[in-house]
């Protein structure tokens, strides 16, 4: 019984202790072995060893690379199908090149309709135009017969009184045998007939002063005698031409708006349209295409609000292009924007909120620098004012 005891109470504790030892063996010697593993990208530094002791000295912020003045993303005038797309990545293009053509048809019919309304109004212009000098020459001929008919007035006038005074001297005559009664007679009915030419003559007047005023009226649709100007009929027609060629001027900007080109001197950064596509009129979140204005690169950088109050436009500043942080470039200030904006782009942080409003401020990299594209990011540092002494020193003041 005893023997059993000490078994029991030597032998139990022993044999645990021995399967600890081979379990916690077993563990070791199996146990994973984690490699060392690269990371993405090389972690955030600061732009020297001397900053790198106090983040205070300097503000990090986080920009992207654009072109001068900003990227323009182009879209559509009119909204249609694209037929020819010109413009190819990476292409240099100048002011006024076609980049894109929207199907055209229906405008080049028009500007041909617009056309023909043009010619057929001036070709009535012409050819009103050519009845002035008929009308003019109708005038003339009035008015020559006018002064024809005034001229058979006086001698019908003249014969008139000359007849009158044969009479007056037959009637004269006291002795009714000087003179025979059929001769009294024959001079009265031939003051008569003068009477009547007369009447004749300057009833032929009023008739000429009548054709004169007709064909001035007549004139004085087409012309003005006085001026030579262009009359009412003249200037309706002159103002149709015109109207029809605004109309085809018109027809002809609806044409020209169907071919987007350049509106700046660079460089095509992105094409997003293909031929038989159909582009919008609206302008789209990217752009049909981008082009960029040579020249220096920029940063935008986003300058959190809470950095704001250290910021200092004079200051100097540096940038490491993402998974490049030994590259360290200085950067020129371009322009501040006074206005504040939320925030659009994210550096990763875990402690970041999306709800930081910014202060976008714009440098220019240095010209050593050369990057395969527009858009990269770069982690930006500069030196920052020192707010807290500033504080201190107005408190003790």
């Amino acid at each position: 019984m005893s023997t059993r005891s000490k078994l029991l109470t030597w032998g139990l504790p022993l044999v645990g202790l021995a399967c600890l030892g081979a379990g916690a063996t077993f563990v070791v010697q199996n146990r994973p072995v984690a490699s060392e593993e690269v990371p993405p990208r090389q972690p955030t530094t600061a732009p020297s060893e001397a900053q790198a002791i106090d983040a205070a000295r300097f503000i990090g912020a986080l920009g992207v690379s654009e072109p001068p003045g900003e990227a323009s993303a182009l879209a559509a005038h009119t909204s249609g199908v694209v037929t020819q797309v010109r413009a190819a990545v990476g292409e240099s293009v100048r002011v006024g090149q076609p980049l894109f053509v929207i199907e055209s048809s229906r405008a080049r019919a028009d500007v041909a309709l617009r056309a023909s309304e043009v010619q057929v109004a001036e070709r009535e212009l012409a050819s009103m135009r050519a009845t002035v000098p008929p009308l003019r020459a109708a005038v003339l001929s009035a008015q020559a017969s006018l002064s024809a008919a005034q001229a058979d007035v006086l001698v019908a006038e003249a014969d008139l009184a000359d007849r009158l005074n044969k009479l007056s001297i037959a009637e004269s005559v006291s002795d009714p045998r000087a003179i025979a009664k059929e001769e009294v007679d024959a001079r009265r009915f031939a003051v008569a007939q003068a009477e009547a030419r007369v009447a004749t003559a300057r009833a032929a007047v009023e008739r000429s002063a009548a054709s004169v005023t007709q064909a001035n009226a007549e004139l004085a649709r087409f012309s003005i005698a006085e001026t030579a100007a262009d009359g009412p009929e003249l200037l309706a027609v002159a103002a149709r031409v015109e109207q029809a060629r605004s109309a085809l001027a018109r027809a002809q900007a609806d044409l020209d708006l169907l071919t987007v080109r350049s509106p700046i001197d660079g460089r095509v950064l992105q094409v997003n349209i293909r031929p038989g596509e159909f582009a919008p009129a609206s302008v789209p979140s990217e752009g049909l295409v981008v082009l960029g204005r040579s020249g220096r690169v920029h940063l935008r950088v986003e300058i959190d609000e809470v950095d704001i109050p250290r910021f200092v436009t004079g200051a100097r500043a540096w940038a490491s292009p993402r998974g490049d942080a030994r590259t360290r470039l200085p950067l020129r200030l371009v322009t501040l924007e006074p206005l504040i904006v939320p925030k659009r782009n994210l550096s990763g942080r875990t402690s970041e909120l999306i709800d930081t409003r910014v202060l976008q401020v714009v440098y220019a990299l240095d010209q050593s620098f050369t990057s395969q594209g527009i858009g990269q990011q770069f982690d930006v540092y500069i030196e920052a004012a020192d707010v807290t002494s500033a504080a201190d020193a107005e408190g003790r003041s």
